[in-house]
């Protein structure tokens, strides 16, 4: 991503990267245990009139969800992590913050289906940005779960002032980042962003807060299982989370991470299920695949998949980052996210059509199961790659292993997982005329048949659900072109 007015470079981040205490565990009574480590936080529901930023009321409010938005205030402590492979060290305690929590939950209590997802939101574009929910909006309305969006690090507190200074003007997670035992950075610059030694706490005591049925937060659902939920960037602060953190505080039941997470491996011996999507942007990136499955992690890496695919940005991200005024141009004026990429891109139209979500609501479903069941998710091929890490590719250009969805297999367009220029993480698709369709396919029917074919399977694999499936389908129908000589439309 590129620099914007009064914005902090997002590749550089993606490069780089009132409390009470308790003196006694909070006992929760439905499986999940907060750490007696863990200090109380207040929670206040925000009253203020107007929008929030990253709303989506307006949607939800036609599905029977609720969202409200809610400041926590609490006493954080500073950890030293020297060792990504071992628990922190704690410093010190009692650093006040004040941020703010967005919930979107099921208006009737009835349709909870017992799971949070509780979401790191992303800073990279210099203010907060709910890419997991925008992943995962249509299965969490449709299967009942709830959402909570956590603005845990100083960057997206600080763009959540600059937008709205009478609404957050008194959040802050300010806090020393020097080590007050050599003077080194607690939190050095990097993909994490850099300088947020608050946010571990916050993401604890805001997990403890979800599981409190006294607690306004949840409005008194019983919430049985809570997972932690991150992108990119906060994936990354999410596996630093799960190496050193949590084996300390053991707040989360599950993790699900959103292409990819840290560059370091996981630890194997924590004992908390994972599950991680990783395109193929990532594994360009990071020059190689994860590593392997374990007892409690699966590894998913998904062919021509880019950073964030076609649907959630156009359907989600870009109306909400317009409506917000979140990125501008060099103008001033507000523009898209896919506006900002596009700028200076060699390649476009950006992003791949390759449904990330999709493949996340299997992921999310995968992973509840396997805390309900303990029916594990499967266990995926990875992208297969030469010495030099470069993907091997077939005559047509397609990559070998990982998960084929039918976008990347029964193709309307060349999908790319990455691109060149300015906008490397966006990839593109470059649609297929009519013309090349019937070169392809021969008939309308026999695309269909082929989009048929590649969804049956990834159900059957466990990668895809059926709703995602019928939708493909059916959008396939709906792709109508005629041949000569063909079977007709």
């Amino acid at each position: 991503m590129k620099g914007f007015v009064g914005m902090t470079s997002g590749l550089s981040l993606l490069r780089q990267g009132l409390g009470l205490s308790l003196a006694t565990c909070l006992c929760v009574g439905n499986g999940v245990h907060a750490s007696p480590v863990i200090p109380e936080a207040a929670v206040t529901r925000v009253t203020i009139a107007g929008t929030p930023l990253n709303s989506d009321a307006q949607q939800l409010a036609t599905k029977n969800y609720v969202e409200e938005e809610f400041f926590v205030a609490g006493k954080a402590s500073r950890y030293r992590i020297r060792d990504v492979m071992a628990n922190a060290q704690l410093i010190d305690k009692d650093h006040p913050y004040l941020t703010r929590v967005l919930v979107r939950r099921p208006a009737d209590a009835a349709r909870f289906n017992g799971t949070v997802v509780v979401e790191w939101l992303n800073v990279s574009l210099g203010h907060d940005a709910d890419f997991v929910y925008a992943s995962l909006r249509e299965l969490l309305v449709r299967a009942g779960y709830a959402w909570v969006g956590v603005s845990a690090q100083h960057v997206g507190v600080e763009g959540l002032v600059a937008s709205n200074p009478s609404r957050y003007g008194k959040l802050t997670l300010a806090a020393s980042n020097s080590d007050p035992a050599d003077g080194k950075e607690l939190d050095p610059p990097g993909r994490g962003a850099g300088g947020d030694v608050l946010g571990w706490d916050v993401f604890s005591q805001v997990g403890a807060t979800v599981v409190d049925r006294a607690s306004p937060l949840m409005s008194g659902l019983k919430v049985s299982r809570i997972i932690a939920a991150g992108e990119s960037q906060s994936s990354f602060r999410l596996g630093m989370y799960y190496n050193s953190i949590h084996p300390l505080h053991r707040i989360y039941d599950g993790f699900l991470l959103y292409d990819r997470g840290p560059e370091f491996a996981l630890r194997t011996d924590v004992g908390t299920k994972l599950v991680s999507f990783g395109s193929e942007f990532m594994n360009m990136f990071l020059k190689g695949s994860p590593q392997p499955d374990s007892a409690d992690q699966r590894w998913w890496e998904v062919a021509g998949a880019s950073h964030e695919s076609l649907d959630e940005i156009a359907s989600y991200m870009d109306p909400q980052i317009l409506r917000d005024h979140a990125l501008k141009g060099p103008d001033g004026a507000s523009i898209s996210l896919t506006d900002f990429e596009t700028d200076g891109c060699a390649i476009t139209p950006v992003w791949s059509r390759v449904p990330n979500g999709d493949v996340m609501k299997a992921a999310l479903h995968g992973l509840n199961t396997w805390l309900v069941s303990g029916v594990a998710p499967p266990t995926v091929p990875r992208l297969v790659s030469d010495g030099q890490h470069q993907l091997i590719r077939d005559a047509q250009g397609r990559v070998s292993g990982g998960i084929h969805t039918a976008a990347y297999d029964a193709p309307r367009a060349n999908n790319g997982a990455y691109s060149s220029g300015k906008c490397t993480l966006a990839g593109y698709h470059i649609d297929f005329t009519p013309q090349q369709m019937c070169q392809r396919y021969g008939s309308h029917a026999a695309y269909v048949a082929q989009v048929q074919r590649i969804v049956n399977a990834n159900v059957r694999d466990r990668v895809l659900l059926p709703e995602e499936a019928e939708r493909t389908v059916d959008e396939a129908r709906k792709l109508t072109f005629g041949c000569e000589g063909g079977t007709g439309q």
